[in-house]
């Protein structure tokens, strides 16, 4: 049977009115609420869209939340239910909200003769992907691959170009998935703390990157030819950070989730409006339709999280267990870092690693933006280095090349940032606490 239009756009049109009911969310709280039963129905209807090993992972998530709901019930323990419908529905809105800043993302040109070449095409090319990633996502992936590669699959040098620059966003930038479910679990976190320590480490990542690419290359560097890193590439990302760190800057009480939340779509706007006034309705209701539903695979894993999280939180409540240590610390953040790459390698999401991390720490009150930094380094590794993470299933995808291969391939890095891991998390550490 042919389904109707409407029908056919309802999941879109549910995610767009749960965008605008988390915003209203933000000073009326039974607002987040009725945004989680929108999106729980539009994750519903596009359970369909998933591969059916990650429709399998999702529905055994759900069911063990909703068993663990179901125990606590039977013992008279009230679930929370705001965590069950909505818990990660800011992270969900907001990354559903950054999507549209795809209409106004900088395309560049095929063939421009100023594109670079050589080692300074690799440098060039592995920032703007990390610029861009940091900011649009994974659109950055197209956006300079359509661009300068030209072979399918991609060699191993090419390849290493779009994991590891798009990765290292991971550690720092607030448009991420992994901040905002670091914020999700640890709100009272810093960001000034997260975004330079971060930025820290995504510069040395991204060096460590360079310098390994330029030699997988090997002689044919030379020929390489790149994408430019020029104020056009910087000019939208730069203005996007900026206007959320100003907003946070005016506006501590509003989560950072919620800043990007309305900061990304009016800057959208504001720019089609200035640059296409006739289309902007139009593009903006085409870029719901095809881009919202698009989300699914984020969009299950975000609500089956937050479902396991209340059920978790339930159990605790009938059969209570002490936390696995007696602190949490750096050696305490830097061991579950090492878990959580470990649970990644075995295709558990790093969401699920970090709420279960946040419920069973909590009687522990631990440092929290020491434990958003350890969600975002672990969330950066698995990122390239997990081979059931989300950027290598695209990069299998787009590209042709096996997810595990990607994985083999980051090996290296991966040993290289969990060193850098400990000197990150103690700089965290202390000048969280102004030590």
């Amino acid at each position: 049977m042919t389904r109707s239009p409407w029908f056919r756009h309802l999941p879109a049109a549910l995610l767009a009115i749960a965008i605008m009911l988390t915003i209203a969310g933000l000073v009326w709280r039974p607002a987040m609420l009725a945004a989680g039963v929108a999106s729980w129905a539009a994750g519903i209807l596009l359970l369909g869209r998933l591969s059916r090993r990650y429709r399998a992972i999702v529905i055994l998530l759900a069911a063990l939340g909703a068993i663990g709901i179901g125990i606590g019930l039977a013992h008279g323990v009230t679930p929370d239910w705001r965590l069950a419908l909505a818990a990660n529905q800011p992270m969900i809105s907001m990354l559903a909200a950054i999507s549209f800043v795809r209409l106004v993302a900088p395309r560049g040109r095929t063939g421009d003769h100023r594109a670079p070449t050589g080692r300074s095409a690799v440098w060039q090319t592995t920032m703007a992907v990390h610029v861009l990633g940091s900011v649009i996502n994974l659109t950055a992936l197209d956006i300079i691959a359509n661009r300068i590669f030209r072979k399918i699959p991609l060699p191993r040098a090419e390849l290493l170009v779009l994991s590891r620059g798009y990765s290292a966003g991971a550690f720092w930038s607030p448009f991420w998935g992994a901040s905002a479910a670091a914020l999700t679990y640890a709100p009272a976190a810093r960001l000034p703390i997260l975004m330079t320590v971060g930025g820290a480490l995504a510069l040395a990542a991204l060096t460590i990157s360079c310098l390994q690419i330029t030699r997988a290359f090997g002689p044919a560097v030379k020929d390489f030819r790149g994408y430019p890193l020029t104020l056009g590439a910087l000019r939208l990302p730069m203005a996007l950070v900026i206007l959320v760190v100003l907003a946070h800057v005016l506006l501590p009480g509003v989560p950072v989730t919620g800043v990007i939340m309305v900061c990304a779509p009016a800057l959208t706007i504001t720019l089609l409006l200035v640059r296409t006034p006739r289309r902007a309705t139009r593009r903006l209701v085409a870029h719901a339709r095809r881009s919202l539903p698009a989300m699914s695979g984020e969009l299950s894993m975000f609500l089956s999280a937050g479902l396991l999280t209340a059920g978790f939180a339930a159990m605790l409540d009938v059969v209570p267990l002490d936390p696995p240590v007696t602190r949490f610390g750096v050696p305490e953040a830097w061991a579950l870092v090492l878990v959580m790459v470990i649970f990644s390698a075995i295709g558990v999401h790093p969401v699920i690693s970090l709420a279960v991390a946040a419920s069973m720490l909590a009687p522990l009150h631990p440092d929290p933006t020491l434990f958003a930094m350890t969600g975002l380094i672990a969330w950066g590794i698995q990122a390239a280095g997990g081979p059931l993470s989300g950027l290598n299933v695209v990069l299998q995808s787009r590209f042709r090349v096996d997810t595990f291969r990607i994985a083999r391939w980051n090996a290296s890095y991966v040993l290289a940032i969990l060193l850098l891991a400990y000197p990150t998390l103690w700089m965290v550490a202390r000048w969280s606490c102004g030590c």
